[in-house]
């Protein structure tokens, strides 16, 4: 069994499939990347990695200048548990300490002291993995309606430590990272689909068409017609 392998990588605009027999974290230190995962699809920026199982099919284009910390694991590093939870969460909320410990990498370090934060905050037992698993069920359903006290239900936890948690773990209110969620799911919509605008705006979970413009355009700029014919 190799020792896992790290890597600073940049990607350019066009597509190529890729898939291996070991296990990949990939981490983005700016810019953003458009990542499809088995026929799954998403956008890396700097609140949001993935990670990529053995033998998972995926593809990615960068968007812009950009730059992601690889990660590259032997399937037989994991154990069969610790992997099959990480397989089924596959899009990470990054931690602020990580996110923090990104933007503080000296120039041609690798990463190597991330790994550690990784299991922390991912791996089945460890500290965020009840936060992890709130993530990843609220992102299966962006759309849908995310109060704090259904968040803190599902968490098991009460409304004030769900809030306390989110701070301390992801550096955001639980609201503010649910509206970080949401905006970036529209935009993956209107970069990479047809569908209507006042669809998008559905299903990222906006009140209406002005919510989602009025959101965009306070990140970007632009409006969501303006983005997405921007957009390559």
């Amino acid at each position: 069994m190799h020792a896992p392998r790290f890597h600073v990588r940049s990607y350019g605009d066009a597509w190529g499939g890729d898939r291996h027999a070991y296990a990949q974290w990939v981490l983005p230190l700016h810019g953003e990347l458009q990542f499809e995962l088995d026929g799954h699809a998403a956008r890396l920026d700097a609140l949001q990695g993935v990670f990529v199982a053995p033998g998972e099919t995926h593809d990615q284009v960068g968007q812009g200048s950009n730059q992601h910390v690889i990660i590259d694991c032997d399937a037989a590093w994991f154990d069969d548990h610790t992997l099959e939870h990480l397989r089924g969460q596959r899009w990470l909320s990054l931690p602020q300490a990580l996110r923090t410990s990104l933007q503080a990498l000296p120039a041609g370090s690798s990463g190597e002291h991330l790994l550690p934060l990784l299991l922390q905050a991912f791996a089945p037992d460890g500290s965020g993995a009840r936060l992890q698993a709130l993530c990843a069920r609220i992102q299966s359903a962006p759309g849908e309606a995310w109060p704090v006290e259904r968040m803190a239900r599902l968490a098991g936890l009460s409304s004030s430590h769900l809030h306390a948690r989110f701070l301390r773990e992801l550096g955001l209110p639980p609201q503010a990272w649910l509206s970080a969620l949401r905006l970036r799911w529209a935009r993956h919509l209107l970069r990479s689909t047809q569908v209507p605008i006042s669809t998008v705006a559905q299903l990222a979970g906006y009140s209406e068409q002005s919510a989602l413009s009025r959101a965009l355009r306070r990140e970007t700029g632009l409006t969501p017609s303006m983005w997405r014919h921007q957009s390559p």
